[in-house]
């Protein structure tokens, strides 16, 4: 199949303009055969939770969420008290 982009183009306006890297495609392919039970109870996600410990020490956890935008709203409500609030950029991809 031939792309129907240009592969000689680059832009950094954000990180959705690329392409996957082969290895990270190449991990997902590895992912994708047989079957794991989903929201949280495979082995990825527990394998995840262990290298976070390991990194970050044992009480340390963490909680995978879909896109980019779902990270930036847990990840600033998280720090921010029921009441607060987030001055932001139009452009910030998280109004």
């Amino acid at each position: 199949m031939q792309p129907l982009h240009s592969t000689a183009s680059f832009s950094f306006a954000s990180d959705n303009y690329s392409g996957v890297h082969p290895e990270m495609l190449a991990a997902i392919n590895a992912a994708n055969g047989g079957h794991e039970p989903a929201y949280g109870y495979d082995v990825y996600t527990a394998r995840l939770g262990e290298m976070i410990k390991e990194h970050f020490g044992a009480a340390a956890s963490v909680y995978p969420v879909f896109n980019g935008t779902g990270a930036n709203i847990t990840g600033l409500t998280a720090t921010l008290p029921r009441f607060g609030s987030i001055v932001c950029a139009k452009t910030a991809h998280i109004n």
